[in-house]
């Protein structure tokens, strides 16, 4: 019943396509390419990749599924049956990386980490990480580990990471001169080392 509905739906959203696929042309560089007619085949294979991508918690996380499956659909009409699905499938990808899903991820992962480590304003500091990464991310949806912690680091130094360490140094040296002018025990008696 679902694929029914899945592929009226295709159907709904794709039949002005379907009635002038055959006047359709996509120039190239090279030369002029024909859309291939759309099949129930095709529409089969692109409900399986939106399927797949929806059932994988790595991929539903990193890419709009739902995109994905469309706009496999439409470069399997454009490059053709012989085209590899996996190349279309990473091709389509790239083109629908899901921007809200990071932002909540990133943002939720920081939230286990930073409130030890930024203090009173480690929310504004996880709001602003997810946010960035994900701007970072949709501009280059990656699954290799290598660019996602690149653009990490990327959004973490945006956001102004080292504002800890700075603060805790300003924080630490004021007690240094406090202590060193007799000051620091004058205000807290009890720190006193005990003899």
């Amino acid at each position: 019943m679902i694929c029914l509905i899945r592929f009226f739906i295709f159907i709904f959203i794709l039949f002005p396509s379907v009635t002038y696929a055959a006047e359709n042309m996509v120039k190239g560089s090279v030369g002029v390419t024909k859309i291939l007619p759309l099949t129930g085949e095709m529409i089969d294979e692109a409900l399986q990749m939106t399927d797949d991508c929806k059932g994988n918690n790595f991929t539903n996380v990193r890419y709009d599924c739902d995109c994905v499956g469309m706009k496999f659909l439409e470069i399997r009409r454009k490059k053709g049956l012989e085209e590899s699905a996996f190349w279309i499938r990473e091709d389509a990808q790239r083109n629908c990386p899901n921007r809200p899903a990071m932002a909540g991820k990133i943002y939720n992962e920081c939230l286990g980490w930073a409130a030890l480590q930024r203090g009173e304003d480690y929310k504004e500091f996880c709001s602003c990480y997810g946010s960035t990464f994900a701007k970072i991310y949709g501009k280059n949806p990656s699954e290799n580990l290598i660019v996602v912690e690149a653009q990490m680091t990327v959004a973490m130094s945006e956001c102004n990471v080292n504002s800890v360490n700075e603060r805790l140094q300003t924080r630490d040296s004021f007690i240094k001169k406090l202590k060193e002018s007799g000051t620091y025990y004058q205000l807290f008696p009890g720190a006193l080392p005990s003899n």
